[in-house]
């Protein structure tokens, strides 16, 4: 996996050996024949294992473990080797913070297993600071409308498949991230980590270090060296959330790791590889932003290999209703409210509104709902202007020809649709008159009642 091992030993004969033995394993491996020049070589590019003697020429093998231990990010797991296998010498390195120690002369097995191991657990560590977030219980795409099982059943072929790309798309918040959180942990690579990087959250000017990692000295402002995500995915999957918002100068680079899985730290020459599903996601036209030189096509075509589009809420129908039930009692628990239900009214409204902003929004509004009132039952009050407006919008129902009966007046139209916007808006003529873009002694006149003058209600 391109894991990288240092040999400190004043001994070319055992050095020359290890790195024979080590690089047949598959590690990139570098040396040093003393204590300073392996300090050296640490804080130039920090590697994944040291396997350190305990006696050299200028330097005691316990006093560079220390000094190991001493830079900003911390020693890598060392392996101690010495001629003199006491106990106290033993105690002392394990104290000091070795991983192992190995007595010479030593079995090569012994020794592979010993970096092996240690490699391992570094891994481990590593992925562990991802775990707060990735190990609690799976997201769920909830819903029962034909647009969503078809979407659900999609999910758990593409996450069966080999697919190494998958590109997610459709209206914001209509659940990609969810999704590609389902592919994840529905596919053969749950047992790696989970990562996921917002490409509009980060500067331009950091987002390749997040990505990629940096070596120690890179720029300014890096004092260490640090593992990129992609490392941290390493058995997993990569989740680039907007990536139509990747800067071009690091569409390229993206598309290298795309195509084969390896990459550079910032500031080294040395390549990486590692195996990473890459799930991208967007709500842009990625087509459109090819045609206009924003986005580079190469790069689409690859991400483009496997696709799926998330429906948007307003073409879920009854799922709408379902989603804001479980809102409603997902928040009441939450904020030790006591609504229970939506009265048939509320529910209506809910049904005929567009939900440009999709889930997010129904979850956003129903929270608000929540709250800021509590009873058992929401009411058509409860909700939101924009939501009891759009219900107000519906079409006005009219005999299907003249002869089934009189034909509506444009007045007697619009005065009915004032009445059922002051209705929705719980009978306060200031909000209904607000809404309908008029004046509250116009909205009286029109409805023939009293009160010009005087406060709404």
């Amino acid at each position: 996996m391109g894991q990288s091992v240092l040999i400190v030993d004043d001994e070319a004969l055992i050095v020359s050996s290890l790195r024979k033995v080590l690089a047949a394993e598959g590690f990139d491996v570098a040396s040093a024949q003393s204590g300073r020049a392996a300090l050296a070589a640490a804080r130039e590019s920090m590697p994944d294992a040291v396997v350190l003697d305990l006696v050299l020429g200028d330097m005691d093998g316990l006093e560079v473990l220390r000094e190991l231990c001493r830079e900003p990010g911390g020693a890598p797991p060392v392996i101690l080797l010495t001629a003199h296998g006491s106990v106290d010498s033993a105690v002392a390195a394990m104290k000091a913070g070795a991983w192992d120690f190995v007595k010479k002369p030593f079995e090569v097995d012994e020794l592979l297993a010993s970096v092996r191991n240690a490699l391992r657990t570094r891994t481990l560590e590593r992925r562990v600071r991802y775990l707060d977030r990735d190990r609690q219980a799976a997201p769920a795409l909830l819903g029962d409308s034909p647009e969503l099982v078809r979407t659900r059943e999609l999910v758990r072929s593409i996450a069966e498949s080999p697919a190494p790309t998958v590109l997610l798309l459709g209206e914001s918040g209509t659940g990609k991230g969810i999704a590609a959180r389902l592919l994840h942990e529905q596919s053969e690579r749950s047992g790696g980590q989970f990562v996921e990087i917002n490409c509009a959250a980060i500067p331009d000017s950091l987002l390749e270090a997040e990505l990629f990692g940096r070596e120690r000295g890179a720029y300014s402002d890096a004092h260490e060296r640090r593992e990129g995500l992609v490392e941290v995915a390493d058995g997993g999957t990569l989740f680039l959330d907007e990536i139509a918002e990747l800067p071009t100068a690091l569409q390229a680079k993206l598309l290298k790791f795309a195509e084969d899985r390896t990459f550079r730290r910032l500031g080294s020459n040395r390549e990486h590889r590692v195996d990473a599903r890459v799930v991208a996601a967007t709500n842009r036209d990625l087509r459109a932003a090819v045609d206009a030189g924003r986005f580079r096509a190469d790069l689409y075509y690859r991400l483009n290999e496997m696709t799926l589009t998330l429906p948007p809420l307003s073409a879920r129908g009854d799922d709408i209703v379902l989603l804001a039930r479980h809102f409603l009692a997902e928040a009441s628990h939450r904020y030790r409210r006591r609504f229970r239900a939506f009265a048939p009214e509320a529910e209506g409204l809910l049904r005929a509104y567009r939900w440009p902003g999709n889930v997010r929004e129904l979850r956003a509004i129903v929270n608000r709902v929540v709250l800021t009132g509590d009873s058992e039952q929401v009411q058509a009050t409860h909700l939101p202007p924009e939501i009891a407006a759009a219900g107000a919008l519906e079409e006005p129902a009219l005999p299907p020809t003249p002869e089934a009966g009189p034909i509506p007046s444009l007045e007697q139209v619009e005065t009915a649709y004032m009445r059922r916007v002051l209705s929705l808006c719980g009978g306060n003529r200031v909000l209904a008159s607000r809404h309908l873009g008029i004046a509250r002694q116009t909205l009286a006149r029109r409805l023939n009642e009293p009160g010009e003058g005087r406060p709404g209600t």
